[in-house]
């Protein structure tokens, strides 16, 4: 017998068919699944299709973006509460009860998020201030019990459903990127609590979710800024995100060429796809 009948777990994939056995592992513990695949070209849907008869698998003829498809998922959920999981992310029973059980205790809470781990000695920064607020300069500390947060990780996040929609769910204008820092900050708006709660932990491979190459690691740094630049705007201020703008795209060229002269590929990989948003942004 699957677990949960309140709760509906949405994963969105993209190139995932490397994992699709260990995520298929996942999520057949639970009984309300949504898969968004979006626009993978790979066998990453029907693969899970095959592996998890019961869960609801959508194949999107374009790649919609993280939030987008998110937002998809959750419009086809009857359950009062949604568990986003990334693809890479394995979260089990014991965790899910804790998750649920911090958001009936409470019930102003709009999102819940566990502890992350990238393994038995790596917690995985799970929460912290807002991004334009100044972070103190000191290794990560787990907390001793359940907290606030303007920020929670996007890997894993446990979200009431009738405020989710209430405040509007994901901005869709961010493909990819800082999506989770503007939920959090939207839901507090809205009167809503976001909260980390340490007793419920997820194990977190990170940078797993799709197979790695050359042309998504460009797509992803492409879109780092694009979206840094649309929340810095959102929240700081057009001239803020100008200047953002204008800092990397007179400093992309520079910096491309010295890692590419010191031969150090993937850095100036990350500088030429920042400098090519930083140059494509209106």
């Amino acid at each position: 017998m699957r677990a949960f009948d309140d709760v509906t777990v949405i994963t969105v994939t993209y190139k995932s068919v490397g994992i699709a056995p260990a995520l298929a592992k996942t999520l057949e513990r639970y009984a309300n699944v949504i898969v968004i695949d979006n626009a993978s070209g790979d066998a990453t849907a029907a693969t899970l299709a095959r592996l998890l008869p019961h869960a609801r698998v959508v194949a999107n003829a374009d790649n919609v973006g993280f939030g987008p498809a998110n937002n998809q998922a959750v419009a086809l959920a009857a359950t009062p509460y949604v568990l986003l999981l990334n693809p890479d992310c394995d979260i089990s029973v014991e965790a899910l009860t804790a998750l649920r059980a911090s958001a009936e205790r409470y019930p102003n809470a709009a999102i819940v998020a566990p502890q992350g781990w990238h393994g038995p000695q790596h917690p995985q920064p799970s929460y912290r201030h807002a991004f334009y607020e100044r972070r103190p300069r000191q290794p990560y500390r787990i907390p001793d019990g359940t907290c606030s947060a303007k920020w929670l990780h996007g890997c894993c996040l446990f979200i009431r459903t009738e405020a989710f929609r209430r405040f509007g769910g994901f901005d869709e204008r961010f493909f990819l990127f800082y999506e989770d820092d503007d939920l959090c900050l939207r839901a507090l708006q809205a009167g809503y609590d976001c909260l980390l709660e340490p007793a419920a932990q997820v194990w977190h491979a990170g940078g797993g979710s799709s197979t790695p190459s050359w042309r998504i690691g460009f797509r992803k740094h492409f879109f780092l800024v694009r979206s840094r630049h649309l929340i810095i705007g959102k929240y700081l201020g057009a001239r803020a995100a100008r200047l953002y703008r204008v800092k990397i795209a007179l400093t992309a060229p520079l910096a491309t060429l010295f890692y590419t002269v010191s031969l150090q590929p993937k850095h100036a990989l990350k500088w030429f796809a920042w400098g090519c948003s930083a140059w494509k942004i209106n």
